[in-house]
């Protein structure tokens, strides 16, 4: 179903690793909602204080001069181009002056590992968790031996009569009083170390846009955190600012970030990017500023790479138009919207398992070429007054808000698309993202208020093409108990297929009367192990269902439990990501394709 060639283009493409090795990486996963993974919070504190001495170095010939960030379950290893990037990284390297005072990062420390650098933090200057002990492996170019320029550094900190003190094998212990965080770069760092960590994970995603010339990073301290800018050199006149929003934005392997403003002119363009509320070490604003390079008769303007993760294919640059002429529009669609509900009350089922069968089903139909999506209402808001444990003593406002896109699920097979959206429950938020999706989409799948759609009349409904109640598929009752006397014994009547229906229907829809008409029913197993086929008095009980008004469309497989949170995946195993025990890709596909058949008869199971 998935393509791992696919998603290991997508990878390899922004982190310059080599396809063997993002293979042999991604192959490991379970689930392929998150192809590059983020770094906890000590680790992200230390990338993003070598982030922070990489962006600055001039004259890179590759952004950050990384030709390579490769993720590792213990931490980060990184290969730069030159020599003098490893010399920016020794420079942040904490040593004692003659006088007593300290100069460079405080707690950092660095050894000799192999044919590589290991830079690590202390204990004190990282906070204790039962996370792993933070580490990036730094290695130079194949002729560059690492050690030798760590012990050149190191010589010429003893001869200007300072004394080294980035030995992890010596103890050094923490300083007596927190340094002034306008001074401690660690400090500053901590309230956006999510996001430098982000930017060198992905270092190859510069290059890999049209006319690309360099770029230097900085930061800059703001009341509610601290900020990262981008500066972007360009040869030419296109900053292809479209394609680099849809990678930071992207959630799948780019950084997640929410779009600010944009604003481009002739000869520079500026696009700031938000983290989503919420989240821990990203208290800052993205800022890019692209601008034209000084002009040169013997530069050559690179053009694009194909980035698989928007859509781009390989051998193939997206076209690019003049910045004058108007955006054409792309055709519209006409998807289909289907809406799935449940019965109302403790026995219906769950929204959660609600939408995690819709992604399912629309994964299915991912795999066969069709663009889909997923509009999921939110629920009523509850907020926490925990505290953002990321949030700087300075900081004295929130960061800015934004607001929430279309999120892209998963790579899919060319040219499926698969997309979820949340909106409010208000009916005008629902109705428009309806709109949209329908003119974007082949087919839409809607989840929405779980409580009270039975009793009001929602101007959506017209929107909808198909409304199907999901309930718990499960054995239809053959008999019912009558009441009688303790020496009697207990007595019960046999149930033809017609009377167990209309038995059904009383017990489930006897409480309430919908006021639409339903396209019918798709039952949901109870466990994911009981997937059991039903036998001729079930089908019977299902046909005079069908004559009540409720037919049975198919029947869909149910996954264990999934666990939503840190460190687990947001979204539950699809068709789109490796095999899973119960369900399998068969059964899920199967049950997709009988759903497709009975809700379109007119269209082939293709899809097409």
């Amino acid at each position: 179903m998935y393509d791992l060639d696919q998603i290991s283009n997508a990878v390899a493409q922004l982190t310059g690793e080599t396809l063997e090795g993002a293979r042999l990486r991604l192959g490991a996963l379970q689930r392929f909602d998150l192809l590059i993974p983020g770094a906890p919070a000590d680790q992200a504190l230390l990338e993003s204080v070598l982030a922070s001495a990489l962006g600055a170095v001039d004259g890179q010939t590759r952004p950050f001069g990384v030709r390579e960030a490769k993720s590792l379950d213990a931490g980060l290893m990184l290969r730069v181009e030159r020599a003098e990037e490893l010399q920016a990284l020794l420079r942040l390297l904490p040593h004692r002056t003659k006088k007593g005072p300290w100069r460079g990062v405080r707690g950092l420390t660095v050894q000799k590992d192999g044919t590589r650098l290991r830079f690590g933090f202390r204990s004190w200057a990282f906070e204790r968790s039962w996370r792993p002990v933070p580490v990036v492996w730094v290695a130079g170019p194949h002729a560059e031996d690492v050690a030798v320029l760590l012990a050149d550094h190191e010589e010429q900190v003893r001869v200007a009569g300072h004394s080294a003190q980035w030995d992890p094998q010596c103890p050094e212990p923490g300083p007596k009083r927190q340094e002034p965080a306008t001074r401690s770069l660690v400090r500053q760092l901590s309230a956006s170390s999510a996001l430098g960590s982000a930017l060198l994970r992905r270092p190859r995603l510069w290059d890999s846009l049209v006319g690309y010339a360099g770029v230097q990073v900085a930061t800059q301290m703001t009341d509610y955190g601290l900020d990262w800018t981008v500066d972007r050199q360009v040869n030419g006149s296109q900053f292809d600012e479209a394609r680099l929003i849809e990678v930071l934005t992207d959630h799948v392997v780019g950084c997640g970030l929410r779009l600010l403003d944009h604003a481009c002119g002739t000869t520079e363009c500026t696009v700031r990017l938000a983290p989503r509320p919420g989240m821990w070490g990203w208290r800052g604003v993205l800022t890019v500023r692209s601008h034209l390079a000084p002009a040169s008769p013997h530069i050559q303007v690179p053009g694009p790479r194909p980035l698989t993760a928007i859509g781009d294919r390989l051998g193939v640059s997206r076209p690019h138009s003049d910045g004058s002429a108007p955006e054409c529009c792309a055709p519209e669609r006409g998807g289909a919207v289907v809406q799935l509900m449940g019965v109302p009350g403790a026995e219906g089922v769950r929204r959660d398992d609600l939408s995690w069968a819709a992604e399912q089903i629309a994964a299915v139909w991912a795999c066969q070429g069709l663009a889909t999506a997923v509009v999921l209402t939110r629920g009523r808001d509850h907020p926490l007054g925990f505290r953002d444990a990321g949030q700087p003593v300075w900081a004295t406002t929130s960061v800015p808000k934004t607001v929430e896109g279309w999120r892209r699920l998963r790579i899919s097979p060319t040219p499926g698309e698969l997309w979820l959206l949340e909106v409010s429950p208000n009916d005008e938020a629902v109705i428009a993202a309806l709109e949209h999706a329908r003119r974007a989409y082949d087919r839409v799948i809607l989840i929405g208020r779980n409580d009270d759609w039975p009793y009001e009349d929602q101007p959506r409904d017209s929107l909808a093409d198909a409304s199907v109640l999901v309930h718990w598929a499960g054995s239809y009752e053959r008999e019912i108990s009558l009441p009688s006397a303790p020496e009697e014994g207990t007595r019960s009547v046999a149930l033809t297929p017609a009377e167990s229906a209309v038995q059904w229907r009383q017990r489930q829809f006897g409480r309430w009367t919908p006021k639409r008409p339903l396209t019918g029913m798709l039952l949901l197993a109870r466990q994911a192990k009981q997937n059991v086929p039903p036998d001729d008095f079930d089908l019977a009980v299902e046909e005079h269902l069908g004559r009540y008004g409720t037919p049975v469309l198919g029947r869909f497989p149910r996954n264990q439990v999934i666990i939503r949170g840190a460190g687990h995946s947001p979204h539950p195993p699809t068709v789109l990501d490796p095999e899973t025990d119960e369900p399998t890709h068969a059964e899920m596909t199967a049950a997709a394709h009988v759903l497709a058949g009975r809700l379109w008869p007119h269209i082939s199971s293709c899809g097409s």
